[in-house]
């Protein structure tokens, strides 16, 4: 059976409030402190904009041993 205009206009109400109460949870939400939102694109990569994180922590480890030993 077909749904009439007035059931589709009530469910496209539904979703659409079900919607703006996912989002309005999102904006209240505390903010994103993840690995990849609290740094640059591409760290650890030669195409990071940042040139003090363009190798990896474990590679400035090494160069760090390597100088003091030298």
């Amino acid at each position: 059976m077909r749904k009439s205009s007035k059931d589709c206009r009530a469910d496209r109400a539904s979703v659409n409030s079900r919607i703006q109460a996912e989002a309005d949870a999102a904006i209240k939400a505390p903010p994103v402190m993840s690995f990849s939102a609290t740094n640059p694109a591409y760290t650890y990569t030669s195409l990071c904009s940042d040139p003090k994180r363009r190798t990896g922590p474990a590679c400035a480890a090494a160069r760090k041993k390597v100088q003091h030993e030298a």
